[in-house]
């Protein structure tokens, strides 16, 4: 059993520190010109180590040899992530309100509730028959709970003239969405035959992705208001929205064969 608590201090990330604070309603042109923190400058960002993250966790591990020929290992985790940030690169204009960032706090992106992986080997050499001997099977399986996503509103409505508009909408919190969750499933099969006395030829046979899952990567997440000003937002789970399948836009891979032959002398 393990327990882990990480903080991360000083981490780097960018914001806009001159957005418009004082829009002129019905004209955002002039809005841009005289609105802003420093009226006679354009956009300006800045890159801080003023950012930071919380992780916690609680692990359980059970490792087994179960004969001389059955390895067993199993890890359940359960955690939490926190920061106030993204990473440099990545949608580095999904900000609410770029001076105040204290706003942004929320669950981070990397946050995986709860995950589980077991993994195990079987060795078949010690069994009697020649033709079933020198065989290795291993496999490894990999279940997630899904991590969360940030949902927008397409359009600025707090008129700082962040582009592309970073505001979420009805006021709702950075990463308020949850994705689906992950599994998979992956096996491997070789074997080893002996040629003279020095040479050896080795053939894998490796399938990921077994049951060929669909496991969601990306989400469009985009909810700009209908033509009364209402949001239509996904379903929720607790105080989590739930992405639904019409906004699924992409996934992890398919189901992959593997077919490989090695030799050694």
């Amino acid at each position: 059993m393990i327990l882990d608590y990480v903080r991360g201090l000083r981490l780097l990330s960018v914001r806009n520190i001159n957005p418009v604070v004082r829009p002129v309603i019905g004209n955002a042109l002039q809005s841009q010109l005289v609105g802003r923190v420093f009226p006679d400058l354009g956009q300006i960002f800045e890159f801080s180590s003023s950012y930071d993250s919380y992780y916690s966790s609680f692990t359980i591990s059970v490792k087994q040899r179960i004969s001389d020929q059955f390895n067993l290992q199993a890890h359940y985790t359960l955690s939490k992530t926190i920061d106030n940030f993204l990473d440099i690169g990545t949608d580095i204009q999904e900000t609410n309100d770029s001076l105040n960032i204290a706003n942004e706090r929320a669950l981070s992106l990397q946050d995986v509730r709860s995950r589980f992986v077991l993994s195990g080997t079987f060795e078949s050499n010690l069994l009697k028959n020649k033709y079933l001997r020198d065989f290795q099977f291993s496999t490894i399986v990999n279940l997630e709970t899904g991590r969360p996503y940030n949902l927008l509103a397409g359009i600025d409505l707090n008129l700082n003239a962040d582009n592309p508009p970073g505001d979420r909408p009805l006021g709702l919190g950075r990463n308020a969405g949850i994705s689906p969750g992950f599994a998979n499933i992956d096996i491997r099969l070789s074997r080893k035959i002996k040629i003279g006395e020095k040479a050896e030829i080795s053939g894998i046979f490796e399938v990921f992705n077994l049951f060929n899952r669909v496991n969601i990567s990306d989400i469009a997440r985009v909810f700009p208001p209908d033509k009364n000003g209402k949001f239509q937002l996904p379903k929720k789970s607790g105080n989590r929205f739930i992405a639904s399948k019409d906004r699924f836009l992409g996934a992890f891979s398919p189901r992959q064969i593997q077919l490989g032959f090695r030799v050694s002398f």
